[in-house]
């Protein structure tokens, strides 16, 4: 009979091995041998979802109770996800957040919380001690309660931070922000009943920021301001905040850019000659973000730039050099107005839609990159026998001077022969780029 070396190995690794296991077979090690008994109870982490114990909130709680009491060293990471419901609430309710105080008093460096209920009168406010973590590295929140601590906040070793459906007052986040002299990376998502106006996001170390605020509240009172010189990664999806402002983002590499700037579209232009203040904020937002070198950018977006652009111009990207785009056949007009702002363009994808009846389009215009710079193109959702579209292929391969690649793919497939000879005429199509390469998917 072979040797066991893997019950060789010393507890340590071990340990480290049962962290990788769902909770249940980490659990069940227990029985394979008296070397084995308690070496799940030893792990630097757990990851904890009480939905992997149906109808048995008393043994979840055992557990815990068993875990924390033999488990008295260090945690590295510790992951609980629960539903504050009647059933396990009546068992644990009063288990949570003490559990969660212990561990962060053990110098937990990773904590993840996720609740999965909104009713306000069962909102577990997370332990004062986590604002005072000495090792806390990384913390995710979701659904959970802040209160605004009575004591200087120090986090000073936290790098990541999300903070999803949280139910604090105004002055954490910007209390929470100041108190981490080393936060690289900062997710906020805010919810339904997130009442506080004002929304400051200022660090110094910040690399990555994500915001996502898209509760349809009909208020315009909302407003963010970012002041992150070391970003370089910035998702913004906010359509209710109606002021916008950021500030020292010259280091910004890359943008997911989808707001509405709080305007409502279907009752004629939102954006008027004398609406003064929201087309500043537009344009001085637009500026802000002008060195950027990859932009990804909605829909919604472009149809608040299309009305912009009536009323004044856009302002130039000339870092830009990766472009993706939500174009629908409706903003086709705004196409080549865009691309003169991004004169050293090399990739464009456009996620490209049929829409209403678009207005008279000019295909005469070539901006500065179809001419010097622009190597790739990628459109996407074509139909076949949407003209407007077809147009579109033919003005990138008849002006694009440099173009290496230009990839397409259909919605629709040919089916009657006038359509397989439009699909061989895209083939064949007069190219300014002799080295072009069409490729149809």
């Amino acid at each position: 009979m072979g040797r066991d070396r893997i019950s060789e190995l010393p507890d340590g690794l071990l340990n480290h091995i049962l962290m990788y296991l769902h909770i249940e077979e980490s659990i069940r090690t227990s029985v394979l041998s008296s070397r084995w008994r308690d070496i799940w109870l030893k792990v630097p982490g757990l990851d904890l979802n009480l939905f992997d114990f149906p109808a048995h909130g008393v043994l979840f709680g055992s557990l815990m109770d068993k875990f924390l009491e033999v488990n008295s060293g260090r945690l590295q990471k510790f992951k609980l996800k629960y539903e504050n419901e009647p059933y396990y609430y009546y068992y644990l309710s009063d288990r949570f957040v003490p559990w969660i105080a212990t561990v962060v008093d053990r110098g937990i460096q990773h904590l993840d919380v996720t609740t999965t209920n909104n009713a306000p009168m069962t909102i577990d406010f997370m332990p004062s001690n986590i604002f005072k973590s000495k090792t806390l590295v990384s913390l995710k929140l979701v659904n959970v309660g802040l209160d605004n601590p009575k004591f200087v906040v120090s986090l000073p070793c936290l790098k990541i931070m999300h903070l999803e459906d949280i139910f604090y007052s105004p002055l954490i986040v910007e209390k929470l922000l100041s108190s981490c002299p080393v936060l690289e990376d900062l997710t906020i998502v805010r919810n339904h009943e997130d009442f506080f106006n004002f929304l400051l996001v200022r660090s110094q170390t910040l690399k990555t920021f994500r915001l996502t605020f898209d509760w349809e509240m009909g208020s315009t009172d909302f407003s963010v301001e970012i002041d992150a010189p070391g970003l370089k990664y910035m998702s913004f999806r906010d359509s209710q905040s109606d002021r916008i402002v950021v500030k020292n983002l010259s280091s910004l590499v890359k943008i997911d850019l989808d707001t509405e700037f709080n305007l409502k579209f279907g009752l004629g232009s939102p954006l008027e000659p004398e609406d003064l203040t929201k087309r500043d904020i537009i344009r001085d937002f637009l500026t802000g973000i002008s060195s950027v070198k990859h932009m990804i950018i909605s829909h919604p977006t472009l149809e608040v730039l299309y009305r912009y652009s009536k009323l004044g111009p856009l302002p130039k990207f000339h870092n830009l050099y990766h472009l993706r785009a939500a174009f629908s056949s409706l903003l086709l007009p705004l196409l080549s107005d865009f691309l003169e702002i991004c004169p050293n363009l090399k990739n464009l994808i456009l996620d490209y839609s049929v829409s209403a009846e678009p207005e008279q389009i000019d295909f005469t215009n070539v901006p500065q990159c179809l001419i010097l710079t622009l190597e790739y193109v990628e459109i996407k959702e074509l139909t076949m026998r949407e003209e407007t579209g077809i147009k579109l292929v033919n003005y990138f391969l008849e002006n694009s001077a440099v173009l290496k690649k230009l990839t397409l793919s259909f919605i629709d497939s040919p089916m009657t022969n006038q359509e397989s000879e439009i699909y061989m005429q895209l083939l064949t199509s007069t190219k300014r780029s002799r080295g072009c390469q069409v490729l149809i998917l």
